[in-house]
């Protein structure tokens, strides 16, 4: 049998723990597409309102936390009663299973007991508020397999978010002519 030196070990035990961080990581969790890009005057665009559509209530708030934190960074200012943009968050899911399409994953019954899989989609998309052009729009998606009794985690979903609303955002085309 060959001996492996401690500096070997040691080496392949910090690339175990480099590889487990990276599959750990929260953000690399939710997909991200921008689906529309670039027909508006960005250069003109501060504020920004927000609007949800279908969100579950226990979304709502810091989804919109999130996405307000990113798009922030931008230099992006969130005033919902005068805005240059409206932002609306609409959410969609598409459960997995053609036999439970009738099944809402966020009102189940007690009695059901069967594992939900399905894809949570947000749809984002930016008009202008003068006129309605729609100027940008992305989505984020999460496939979720869901055991009866499971609940949303929301601590490890609010840092997802974030980073996910990051990397979409970083395609936005700010202070373009």
């Amino acid at each position: 049998m060959q001996k492996l030196s401690i500096g070997k070990i040691g080496l392949a035990a910090a690339f175990m723990l480099i590889l487990a961080a990276c599959s750990s990581n929260p953000g690399m969790r939710i997909g991200n597409t921008v689906t529309l890009c670039c027909p508006g005057n960005y250069a003109a665009y501060n504020t920004y309102a927000i609007e949800d559509v279908g969100l579950p209530i226990f979304l709502r708030e810091y989804v919109a936390e999130e996405f307000d934190k990113a798009f922030q960074e931008l230099g992006m200012t969130r005033n919902d009663a005068r805005s240059d943009l409206v932002v609306n968050l609409n959410y969609r899911h598409v459960n997995l299973n053609p036999d439970q399409q009738q099944i809402d994953p966020f009102i189940r019954m007690e009695s059901m007991n069967v594992e939900l899989d399905y894809i949570a989609n947000i749809d984002i998309t930016m008009r202008e508020r003068a006129g309605g052009k729609e100027v940008w729009a992305g989505t984020i998606s999460r496939i979720h397999s869901v055991q009866p009794g499971e609940y949303m985690h929301e601590g490890n979903a609010r840092g997802a978010f974030l980073v996910t609303f990051r990397d979409l955002l970083s395609e936005y085309p700010r202070n373009q002519e």
